[in-house]
């Protein structure tokens, strides 16, 4: 395969060649299918639109998606072909944000799919044309001939894109790919992947996001069936229905289903809690592609097939692996899904580097779980002013590195140095070749005592109780560490009825006195492993999860730390007013 622009992957003479739908689109129960030539029909007539819209090669349009559709893809890849900018917006973004980009990209043209999103977000609209995706006209279309002509004017080195960024750590900034960042990137993870030709793969992430994009434009060049599913809500009935080979997922999405899975068998009688606890310890000690070992080979096999059968069947019965990428992934889910036949693989990357920068490969020795894998051919590393343990900033350079952020040179400045990107991320290498993220430079905070925490460290290792859903670390400039934690209210549940408890709903159990000493309990355990600067010595339990809504994850579901701590500000006042109000100790 050679694609050096993305317009490339939809060719007609390509697409001619294709006898079975590549896209699927869901349309209530059933899934619409569309075939190469159906494709290229809606292509051209998308083509049609925007060329009676006025726009011509180097203007903007805005596209607003929330889950990717065939339509938002053959939407997306029309517009490149005339040479026209796409803008990418996130569904979960603010009015705020969305004004910022309307502002400074002076896009004519805005296009989006949810009316009720567009009504939330006011009058920011005044002076930029409106459109709904699905009521965009396809009784027109140009010629064929019109088309290919359009399409050899585009050079790999244009700019395809300026995608903003979700704006978790200040204002969103555009970060501009061209053609070849983005092919380059697709060309590199197409052949490192397994998928096949017909595999069916699911895709359900935010399309405004590069992960997602760039993901579908990798099945597109594979020729995989691809199955758009309306959100991660729709996913366990997908599943059985479809049966996927495949799909992309952020941690966030992986955690459910593994919480799910043990509160199904804590829910079971004495023998089926004790199985599943061996099961787990199995799981959290087992290391894929060591040495053969009958005894355990057989264990794995129970544990795969008898204990683990019915996950395996909810999962549709042919799942192979899943890629996740965006966040931190919990080793013991890795080590789980992977017991139970099921390859995960994290990734990490960034808007910046149209994503990719590495990944675990699925071939044996290549992967390593608790690290985001080897880096992708063409990318180069460097981690600068390491500590004593290895950990530094990750400076990365290659052809997938963006051309700088849109109208922001001092900006671009501060990160693109001599063709090496600063990443902003801290990290190491295991083994000397297997990529380690520890922490965003960003959020690392020095104590009123001079000690650095690394919250993300810290985020991740409490995380991995059983009683905490998220966490997040506080602590700059204040002479202790204390949290913000939305508790896994399940679990808290199941406890309170052992402690016959009487349980209401969680606004009221976040205060009750017994469930935060139960909390303090936990804390204390993690605590017991970390330096003293690094104790957890506060926390305020919250009775609302984090939201998109709220403005409160970004489109990948990563917390966004400004906006929490302005939503809590007098939680966390009182953390330190009071002497870390409850659970404080020296």
């Amino acid at each position: 395969m050679s694609f050096t622009r993305t317009i490339d992957l939809i060719a007609p003479s390509r697409l001619a060649k294709l006898k079975d739908p590549l896209l699927f689109g869901k349309t209530g129960s059933s899934y619409e299918e569309w075939t190469g030539t159906k494709i290229t029909t809606r292509v051209l007539c998308y083509c049609a639109y925007l060329k009676n819209l006025g726009l011509k090669s180097g203007d903007k349009i805005i596209l607003l998606p929330e889950s990717a559709s065939p339509e938002w893809v053959m939407l997306d890849l029309a517009t490149q072909a005339l040479g026209i900018i796409v803008v990418m917006a996130h569904a979960s973004g603010s009015s705020k944000s969305v004004r910022l980009i309307i502002h400074e990209s002076e896009a004519k043209h805005f296009i989006y799919a949810n009316e009720e999103l567009i009504e939330g977000l006011g009058d920011i609209f005044d002076g930029i044309s409106l459109q709904q995706l699905y009521d965009i006209p396809v009784d027109q279309a140009i010629t064929l001939d019109e088309y290919e002509q359009a399409c050899a004017a585009i050079k790999e080195e244009d700019l395809a894109c300026i995608i903003y960024t979700s704006g978790t750590t200040g204002d969103p900034k555009g970060v501009m790919l061209t053609h070849a960042n983005i092919m380059s990137n697709v060309q590199s993870v197409t052949l490192l992947m397994p998928i096949c030709r017909d595999d069916r793969v699911l895709s359900m992430l935010p399309y405004s996001h590069v992960f997602e994009r760039t993901s579908v434009y990798c099945l597109i060049a594979l020729q995989s069936k691809i199955y758009f599913i309306d959100s991660p809500q729709n996913l366990a009935e997908a599943l059985t229905k479809i049966k996927p080979h495949y799909f992309t997922a952020v941690p966030r999405i992986l955690e459910k289903m593994y919480d799910q899975v043990i509160a199904a068998f804590r829910s079971r009688k004495w023998l089926g809690k004790t199985m599943f606890k061996w099961a787990g310890k199995f799981t959290e000690e087992y290391q894929p592609h060591k040495a053969f070992n009958p005894i355990k080979f057989v264990q794995l096999q129970f544990i795969r097939y008898i204990l683990l059968g019915r996950f395996r069947k909810k999962m549709g019965g042919h799942l192979k692996g899943i890629i996740t990428g965006a966040a931190h992934l919990r080793p013991e889910i890795a080590r789980a899904f992977y017991a139970g036949g099921i390859k995960v693989r994290e990734g990490y990357g960034m808007t910046e580097t149209s994503p990719v920068i590495s990944f675990n490969r699925f071939e044996p020795g290549l992967c390593r779980i608790d690290t985001v894998g080897l880096l992708l051919p063409q990318v180069r590393l460097e981690i600068r002013s390491k500590n004593e343990e290895g950990h530094g900033e990750i400076w990365v350079s290659g052809p997938n590195v963006m051309q700088g952020y849109y109208k922001k040179p001092e900006e671009t400045a501060k990160v693109l140095i001599d063709g090496w990107l600063n990443t902003g991320d801290i990290g190491k290498l295991v083994k000397g070749r297997f990529l380690q993220i520890t922490d965003r430079k960003k959020d690392i905070f020095k104590t009123s005592s001079g000690k650095y925490v690394a919250p993300q460290e810290l985020e991740n290792h409490f995380s991995q109780s059983e009683l905490i859903e998220n966490i997040l670390v506080l602590g700059f400039q204040k002479a202790y560490v204390t949290a913000l934690i939305y508790p896994n209210y399940e679990e808290l549940k199941a406890w309170a009825k052992t402690q016959d408890i009487h349980w209401t709903s969680p606004q009221y159990m976040a205060l009750n006195i017994k469930v935060k000493e139960r909390m303090q309990e936990e804390i204390n355990r993690w605590n017991d492993s970390l330096a003293k600067h690094k104790k957890v010595r506060g926390f305020h339990l919250m009775a609302e999860p984090w939201s998109q809504a709220e403005g409160q994850l970004s489109a990948t579901l990563k917390p966004i730390r400004k906006k929490i701590l302005e939503d809590y500000e007098k939680e966390t006042r009182a953390l330190y007013e009071k002497g870390a109000s409850f659970g404080f100790f020296n």
